[in-house]
């Protein structure tokens, strides 16, 4: 199966991603070794949902959600019609059943690559009347740090099986008719090529070259801000992100064998950035094998 690989360094500051509230204090995400060494991170959920916002500005349609049970927000399960519902994966559950479409794309948490530590932000929530009472003064811990983020994409973007098909009132015969749809083989249809390669290439183009803002923009905004990036292109499922110099923030190129390659490369932003014929390129590759 075809992957493409990818490592990213990139910085983060503020609390982007908060986790519970401790009385008045917001905790940032982290981990904490045994030693004591103090490790943020941000969620792989919280950075799918700025790039989920992302596609909207590319003319994507993205999952409205519905009212699942006990009218909570639950996945549509159309990964026709939505966009995150192909590459994100779903879990589209209907009384007693379910339907997952696991996803055709892997991502980790963003998580800091060298012990940071966390220090405390003061706020206050003031009331909208003026004068009808005090401000509420919090307390909320922040960081900034550059974490790795590893991303595998693989080739069943766009890639259906019938077993994921879900009771949405569009049914996929439908899609087929309407030539969104092809068979594939006896249990697998798919989206038809070109569209395949415009979802693919938006998702790299956001991920590699044009970024996100993270969550918790009302108390910090953030925006991605990538250090290096290190991509691989094969069949082959090689953890390229490891070749990582932590003191300098950039990838080295590994060396290996492998007659699946058609590219490892690493970029070191601002000097050198992927530019938009590489992501056209391994868009591409990745739908149909051609580089």
């Amino acid at each position: 199966m075809r992957k493409i690989v990818i490592g990213i360094l990139t910085r983060v500051s503020g609390n982007v991603n908060a986790n519970e509230v401790d009385g008045d204090r917001i905790r940032i995400k982290k981990m904490i070794s045994t030693t004591g060494e103090v490790y943020p991170f941000v969620s792989a959920r919280a950075i799918k949902r700025g790039i989920r916002e992302r596609f909207t500005e590319y003319g994507f349609e993205t999952d409205p959600f519905r009212a699942g049970e006990g009218n909570k927000l639950a996945d549509s399960g159309d990964p026709i019609k939505y966009i995150d519902n192909d590459l994100f994966g779903y879990l589209y559950i209907k009384g007693n059943n379910q339907l997952p479409r696991v996803a055709p794309i892997s991502m980790s948490p963003l998580i800091a690559v060298k012990h940071t530590p966390v220090k405390i932000d003061f706020g206050g929530r003031f009331p909208k009347t003026p004068g009808e009472s005090n401000p509420t003064p919090f307390e909320i811990e922040i960081a900034d740090f550059v974490g790795l983020l590893k991303v595998v994409v693989t080739e069943r973007c766009g890639v259906f099986s019938l077993s994921e098909r879900t009771d949405k009132e569009k049914n996929w015969n439908e899609y087929i008719q309407d030539g969104l749809l092809e068979e594939e083989s006896s249990n697998k249809l798919k989206l038809t090529d070109n569209e395949r390669i415009r979802r693919v290439k938006a998702f790299l183009k956001i991920l590699l070259k044009d970024g996100w803002a993270y969550p918790r923009r009302a108390n910090n905004f953030a925006m991605a801000e990538h250090k290096a990036v290190i991509v691989y292109a094969g069949s082959k499922l090689y953890p390229v992100w490891k070749q990582a110099d932590n003191d300098n923030y950039i990838f080295i190129k590994p060396q290996f064998d492998d007659d699946t390659q058609v590219m490892l490369e690493t970029y070191t932003f601002p000097e050198k950035e992927v530019d938009e014929n590489t992501i056209e390129k391994l868009a591409n590759w990745l739908v149909e094998g051609i580089w």
